[in-house]
């Protein structure tokens, strides 16, 4: 565990991946005086991450949610889709469906997987044949891969584009390949207990061009001053703006969305551990679901993928259960707390629009879903203690 962590409970559900020596190098850094705006070392950590990740292009900005915010305004300032009509996981994080609803699109709610809490293929197919929508956002949630082989599939079929939300998943595997690789644009976030942190920040990452010069000026007021020469060149042709106006003329509406070169500091020094983390907690997953096989349900995921997870969500057969093992785990000091936000679609900002969202997954794991702790400070020592206090109270 790093010497400075945040420690509240004997085995807390996030701990920082900050360490002492990672803020003795930044300190090192900023003693240099370096400009701590967005600058070159913004730029440095987005080529960097790229690289990691096997993608053209990455756009760094404030937070997981704003990369979320940054991918639906791309899609639309592009013009990749027209419709605006897009289909969305009820399972999941909040802010990966808010977008649609604060930019006024047509958003469609899709029952989750039980194999993988994310989009049901089959569901799926049967919405994209009633709703038409021109793109899907799915959550890949909490490190459990979506079923992608079953999704291009469908994307092949029907035409939809794909944004995956991958902002609790750094480093899993659908069948070798990393997630936030198979979709037009994805996001991960730099969020403290996530696989690494740069206190706040996020990043979107894409291999189409055009859609990654729309991030550039969404994520900056919609300007033209952070594009490549030759494309600010042939905007500014386009609109007849001269080389003294074009660093401040506004192309499309755009937002500040940025980071800091402190934010990217940090992620170039986190960056270098992020393999290690990430099998760290590979490693506690998979002893999770062999200790807890027929104490609860999860998620097994697919064959042959590989789940890097944030938390491991265990589900109760009740309500009542869940009480009794979350009153165990506090009596014990083990961090514990709902599944992700439950159904999305059971929250007022959808239904007070929509309607309140029903389906059995979803609503069983609004119910009965919680976590447990999974982070880069726990052996598999402590993933049998925690395991113990879930058998204890099956066996009562």
């Amino acid at each position: 565990m790093p010497e400075n962590a945040f420690h509240s409970q004997q085995y807390d559900l996030a701990v920082d991946t900050i360490s002492n020596a990672d803020l003795e190098e930044l300190i090192g850094w900023m003693r240099a005086y370096p400009r701590l705006t967005m600058a070159d070392v913004t730029k440095e950590f987005e080529a960097a991450w790229a690289g990691w990740l096997g993608v053209k292009y990455a756009v760094m900005c404030n937070s997981g949610s704003s990369a979320n915010l940054l991918m639906y305004a791309a899609l639309e300032s592009s013009r990749t889709v027209s419709s605006k009509s897009i289909l969305v996981p009820a399972t999941g994080w909040a802010t990966t469906l808010m977008p649609a609803v604060q930019l006024g699109w047509q958003p469609t709610m899709c029952e989750s997987d039980i194999r993988t809490f994310g989009m049901d293929p089959q569901r799926l197919e049967e919405l994209v044949k009633r709703e038409r929508p021109e793109a899907i956002i799915l959550v890949h949630v909490l490190g459990v891969p979506c079923d992608m082989t079953s999704i291009l599939e469908l994307q092949k079929k029907y035409g939809f584009q794909i944004l995956e939300d991958c902002c609790a998943s750094h480093g899993a595997r659908h069948q070798g390949r990393l997630v936030g690789t198979f979709g037009a644009m994805s996001s991960f976030s730099f969020y403290y207990g996530h696989h690494m942190s740069t206190v706040e920040g996020g990043i979107v990452c894409t291999n189409d061009e055009q859609l990654y010069f729309h991030l550039l000026m969404a994520r900056s007021h919609g300007w033209l001053k952070d594009l490549p020469p030759q494309e600010a060149a042939r905007y500014m042709e386009l609109h007849k703006v001269d080389a003294f106006r074009a660093p401040f003329t506004f192309v499309i509406p755009g937002y500040n969305l940025r980071p800091t070169d402190i934010n990217a500091k940090l992620g170039l020094i986190q960056l270098r551990k992020l393999d290690d983390t990430i099998r760290r907690r590979i490693a506690n997953h998979k002893q999770y679901q062999q200790l807890l096989q027929g104490l609860v349900d999860f998620a097994p995921g697919l064959p042959g993928d590989t789940i890097s997870s944030i938390s491991f969500c265990a589900v109760a057969r009740s309500t009542a259960e869940r009480r009794a093992f979350v009153t165990a785990l506090d009596q014990h000091k083990i961090d514990t707390r709902i599944f992700t936000a439950g159904n999305l679609g059971r929250h007022p900002f959808w239904s007070d629009r929509y309607g309140a969202f029903s389906a059995p997954v979803a609503d069983r794991l609004h119910a009965c879903g919680f976590f447990l702790p999974n982070n880069q400070s726990l052996e598999p020592a402590d993933i049998t203690a925690i395991c113990k206090v879930i058998r204890e109270v099956r066996a009562v």
